[in-house]
């Protein structure tokens, strides 16, 4: 029977080699963060515009899809690095926005004639909560 003996030396030399490889896997993901905060902002922004500011429907819209296109072509190009599913994930929460805006919560406000901007300020951000999911580690693991 063979039995693996390691020094000390090597052991600890290991267990240095795996937390610089964990910490370069945490700071080779960290655009994932900024790339998840730039998509919320982009569709919160697009929400504001259209319905404190007044600015017309395709107005507001051809800057989000410029921006989204954009940040989504890094994105892919940086694939490698992403968190497991975090594009997946990512690409739900957008579609969840975008239905939870424009087929749910924007009605229901013109519905009820709510037009105060806080309560727009309070869709908006409801509406990109999916987006911000995205940030927490749990849901890229």
């Amino acid at each position: 029977m063979s039995t693996n003996h390691i020094s000390i030396d090597d052991a600890r030399k290991m267990v240095i080699a795996s937390e610089k490889a964990a910490r370069d896997a945490r700071r080779a993901t960290l655009w994932f963060r900024v790339f998840v905060f730039l998509q919320a902002a982009y569709a919160l922004a697009f929400t504001l515009s259209i319905d404190i500011a007044g600015v017309p429907y395709w107005p507001a819209f051809a800057p989000l899809a410029v921006a989204t296109i954009s940040i989504w072509m890094i994105a892919f190009r940086y694939r490698q690095s992403v968190p497991r599913n975090g594009l997946r994930n990512m690409g739900i929460a957008l579609a969840t926005w975008f239905a939870l805006y424009t087929l749910m919560l924007d009605p229901a406000l013109q519905l009820f004639g709510l037009s105060s901007p806080w309560w727009w300020v309070a869709v908006g951000m409801i509406a990109i909560t999916p987006m911000l999911a995205c940030l927490l580690p749990s849901s890229r693991r």
